[in-house]
């Protein structure tokens, strides 16, 4: 059955919308030039609005509000059955303006020019906000897909008016937003008119940006931060821009500061390490794309390793040794490890259950640590790597369920099981083998 079939037809609705707005606005212009009409008197209106450019009041009642809301859902329905990206904030900005036009102007409109109207509705306006990256060894300008890029302050200065650069501040040191030595992170996001949900949004990719940039630079280099600049600076249409969207964003902090402290090893000065930069594995250039937007193209089990790089980035970045240790084993538990009793469950059905089989969370982990990583090692150096796996993964369960915390340098401890995670991911996401974690302990398991 098509699930379009039952769909309402948008350009009827918005049809039948422009007429009631025709109706509404003119009984109550028609009062009006009678003299007998009062607005603050009229319990119907939902607002009065004044055109400019028309040189007229456009009259909103509250029953065609009602009637708008009720389209603005329809919308919604229709998009989301067929699978078009859309900003509900966009959408009815255009609506608005697109129904107030016809009505204001007085415009001849027929299902055909709607048609085309709905079509352009499906487009999304795309907008770009930018934000610093410090401790980041820039070269060149990078794009990462179609919406991220990195790119130097100098090389956008030249398209931002000098008078538009300017800090939020009163009396700054550096009056200067942009700075030519900046280094930008900019993320294309749906626009979203007044409302903030766009930026946020924007932000989120960033640090998620962020995060996969520093997992694949590892643990012994400086991370590279975000910071949310002093105002919003915006590429629109080809024009960069400077907003403000609320008070929040008058108080971001100077550039080149940053409150807190680093993420960094006792044993490591954090300043003495290396920036990060982009001269990882090349491979990883394509699929950071489809890993920062979790793409459809992506199988279950490569899912799961994104989300596990989006952890592993975040602790490099923002936590203690501590967490640092435990943020990798929960990422590598998300990966390689089922239910017990569901695995079983499906051994069973699948005919394929032996009673010695390794179901227990622990036995998995070990299991699959040794396919992607120990395949082919000698039986003796296996059995002290599967001591080290589970010695590690008992600290893992102390500082869980006991808050046990790490007093000593875990620098080595840290190597060694980034290196492992590193590589069990890198074999996940380069690899068509496994599309989930079953068939992933499937392979580690079953002869």
């Amino acid at each position: 059955m098509d699930k379009n079939k039952n769909l309402p037809n948008l350009s009827k609705q918005i049809s039948k919308v422009i007429g009631k707005l025709k109706r509404d606005s003119k009984k109550i212009q028609d009062m009006d030039m009678n003299g007998s009409y009062e607005p603050r008197k009229d319990p119907s209106l939902y607002e009065q609005r004044w055109d400019a450019l028309a040189h007229k009041p456009l009259y909103i009642t509250k029953s065609w509000h009602r009637s708008f809301v009720r389209l603005l859902e329809m919308v919604q329905k229709v998009f989301d059955a067929e699978n078009v990206e859309y900003d509900i904030n966009q959408i009815e900005d255009k609506l608005d303006k697109f129904i107030a036009n016809i009505v204001l102007e007085n415009k001849i409109y027929n299902l055909e020019m709607i048609n085309e109207f709905v079509e352009q509705l499906k487009e999304a306006d795309k907008i770009i906000y930018f934000f610093r990256l410090i401790d980041f060894d820039y070269e060149q300008k990078i794009n990462l897909g179609s919406n991220i890029v990195i790119i130097s302050g100098k090389e956008i200065l030249d398209d931002i008016p000098e008078f538009l650069n300017q800090k939020a501040e009163e009396s700054p040191k550096i009056k200067n937003i942009i700075q030519k030595d900046d280094i930008l992170l900019g993320v294309s996001v749906n626009a979203t008119g007044r409302s903030d949900k766009g930026y946020y949004h924007a932000l989120d990719v960033a640090t998620r940006v962020n995060n996969l940039i520093n997992f694949l630079n590892g643990f012994n280099h400086k991370p590279s931060q975000v910071l949310e600049l002093n105002k919003h600076v915006v590429e629109e249409d080809g024009f960069y821009q400077f907003m403000y969207k609320s008070e929040h964003f008058a108080t971001k902090q100077t550039p080149g500061t940053l409150k807190g402290g680093w993420s960094s090893s006792s044993a490591i000065n954090p300043d003495q390490r290396s920036n990060a930069d982009m001269n990882f594995d090349k491979r990883w250039l394509k699929l950071i794309p489809a890993i920062i937007n979790e793409a459809s193209d992506l199988s279950p089990l490569q899912k799961q390793c994104a989300r596990a790089i989006d952890w592993i980035g975040d602790g490099i970045v923002n936590s203690n040794q501590t967490k640092q240790f435990l943020q990798i084993m929960i990422s590598l538990e998300t990966m390689i490890e089922q239910d017990p009793d569901r695995l079983e469950s499906k051994l069973k059905k699948d005919n394929l259950w032996k009673d010695n089989l390794p179901v227990s969370i622990e036995k998995q982990f070990v299991s699959i640590v040794n396919l992607l990583c120990y395949k082919g090692v000698e039986e003796k150096q296996l059995k002290e790597n599967d001591k080290a796996i589970k010695s590690a993964y008992d600290l893992r369960s102390r500082i869980s369920h006991d808050g046990e915390i790490l007093t000593e340098d875990a620098t080595h401890l840290l190597d060694v099981w980034y290196g492992l995670a590193y590589t069990i991911i890198s074999r996940i996401m380069f690899s068509s083998d496994w599309d989930n974690v079953y068939d992933l302990w499937k392979a580690a398991n079953i002869q």
